[in-house]
């Protein structure tokens, strides 16, 4: 029988697998740069030894204006650079304070507690309060509800608002149409038009 397309290059597949040398073949594995690989050197050697290698001060002996650029090399251990570092910052207050400018030194988490007078609905123990709750049992027991006198004020602007009119006209007949025919129109009624009032 035939070979099918799929099976020809199945085999093609395997035949390559099989002919890929594995020497030469690129490693999974990165190379270092030279950086890293002088880096891993260093670790092994003491601080002092580091220190005459590359011409570095003591970092137990930095002062303000001493020249600490040579700590930030890649070749040089973090904890020699940390040590430099550490004493630099010593060496000067100035860079130890805090300018005030760092937005995400607060804890925001506390929301209640980063603004002074903030109210909040939340009681221990019972959770946040339903306000509503009490305003429908008051609706539910009327006779314990407060009994709510009107207000004067409100009770006259109620009832200088007009009613609302609505003009509708009747279908004319005929006789009213030829009775009207001589008659002016005296009694026009406006169409009134609610108004918004702002308070």
């Amino acid at each position: 029988m035939a070979e099918s397309r799929l099976q020809r290059w199945s085999r093609r597949k395997a035949e390559a697998d099989r002919k890929t040398d594995p020497a030469s073949a690129p490693s999974a594995e990165p190379v270092p740069s030279p950086e890293e690989q002088e880096r891993a050197l260093n670790e092994a050697l003491s601080e002092q030894e580091i220190l005459d290698k590359y011409g570095l001060p003591d970092p137990d002996n930095i002062e303000l204006g001493t020249d600490v650029t040579g700590f930030m090399r890649k070749e040089i251990p973090d904890l020699l650079r940390r040590k430099a570092l550490r004493s630099l910052w010593k060496s000067n207050p100035v860079l130890a304070v805090l300018d005030g400018l760092n937005d995400y030194d607060e804890d925001f988490t506390d929301a209640g507690m980063t603004v002074k007078g903030a109210k909040t609905l939340y009681k221990v123990g019972q959770g946040l309060i339903d306000k509503t709750r009490k305003i429908d049992a008051q609706l539910e027991n009327p006779v314990d509800a407060p009994v709510e006198t009107p207000d004067p004020v409100e009770a006259v602007r109620t009832a200088e608002k007009p009613e609302p009119r609505v003009a509708v006209d009747p279908l004319p007949d005929e006789r009213s149409v030829e009775s009207s025919v001589g008659e002016a129109d005296v009694d026009v009624v406006p169409h009134y038009r609610p108004r918004m009032r702002f308070e």
